[in-house]
């Protein structure tokens, strides 16, 4: 009895000993992956954020805040590095193609872009897409002419609000607030950049609400960088409305009616900037549409850093949401939420 017992203890003794050894080895297998992924983690800590070029005219100017809020938040969360182009006006494809090629020079990975005026910067940027990915932001690359009006992106991929539907809403906003009567009132409208998709479709929406009303377009202006707008406008004859769809025309705009004692002329424009909600509540501009620029900056940022992770990924195109404010709506808890990214 005595020998059984001793066999059955040595056999406990080999069995405890088998599980000792593979609760060690499955201790080490499971420190060793640990340590693998310690050092993964290390390692992908110390690669170079991508690097992603932002290109956009004047770069520095106020109605560009929200934009480069939302670009920064979510570059931030992406962990990409922004390089913002200091720039000034950007009127053609070439100048925009020296701003690219010097980035390309820099050797940056990828490029957010707003798309300069003329029927040949989709081309020029059709060529550089081949080499770095690229998204445009903004306004689309000019295109032919399309039969509709309804809101068709090129083959780059783009953020940007759909101007055809604010040129609409912002007419629509000027017949509304007057009865619906402008029968025989007289408007002028300063329409933007020539050959630029946001210039046309936002015109072409301003007329398709206008043009059975019975009042007449006294003027369109074209706005170009080295103009004097007040002075132009000065040389016109009085409206009774003016629509502007140029931030920083509105702002120059606005300030002139503002100094003026009385005014009969009713103001409507696009305006991205705090300076253009003061005028509106001052009651110097009617109805203002403001874009979320920083929606279209955050989003612009992460898609691009989804290419940047998966080269297979295809950037989807966004429609960004704007606003229709009037003077009533300003201090609305969500207008203030929404304005709150324009400082």
């Amino acid at each position: 009895m005595k020998c059984l017992r001793l066999r059955g203890s040595q056999s406990e003794k080999r069995v405890n000993h088998e599980k000792n050894k593979t609760t060690f080895l499955l201790a080490e297998i499971c420190l060793g992956i640990l340590l693998l992924f310690c050092v993964h983690l290390i390692f992908e800590d110390e690669k170079p954020q991508k690097r992603v070029a932002v290109i956009v005219e004047k770069s520095g100017d106020e109605k560009w805040n929200s934009f480069m809020n939302g670009l920064k938040q979510a570059a931030g969360i992406a962990n990409i590095h922004l390089i913002i182009c200091n720039t000034d006006e950007i009127e053609n494809a070439d100048e925009e193609k020296n701003l690219i090629y010097d980035q390309l020079d820099n050797q940056v990975d990828a490029f957010i872009v707003q798309a300069a005026p003329g029927r040949d910067t989709i081309d020029m940027l059709r060529e550089i897409r081949v080499q770095k990915p690229m998204l445009l932001v903004a306004n689309d690359a000019l295109r032919e002419k399309e039969e509709d009006h309804i809101s068709k992106y090129s083959d780059l991929p783009v953020i940007t609000p759909d101007y055809y539907r604010m040129g609409y809403t912002l007419a629509q906003d000027l017949l509304s607030r007057n009865q619906n009567n402008i029968q025989g009132k007289t408007v002028g409208i300063i329409s933007g950049f020539k050959k630029t998709d946001c210039t046309d479709k936002c015109m072409q929406g301003v007329l398709d609400v206008l043009s059975d009303t019975g009042c007449e377009i006294q003027f369109d202006m074209n706005i170009t960088y080295d103009m004097e707008i007040t002075q132009r406008l000065k040389e016109q004859q009085p409206v009774d409305y003016l629509i502007v769809f140029d931030t920083s025309a509105l702002e120059q705009v606005a300030g002139m009616y503002a100094q003026k004692k009385e005014s009969d002329t009713k103001i409507y424009g696009i305006g991205n900037s705090i300076k253009c909600v003061y005028y509106l509540d001052d009651s110097v501009i009617d109805g203002l549409i403001a874009i979320d620029g920083y929606g279209m900056g955050y989003h612009s940022a992460i898609e691009i850093s989804k290419v940047l992770k998966n080269h297979l990924y295809t950037i989807n195109n966004q429609t960004i949401e704007y606003h229709l404010l009037h003077k009533e709506d300003i201090f609305r808890e969500e207008v203030q939420h929404f304005l709150h990214t324009y400082d």
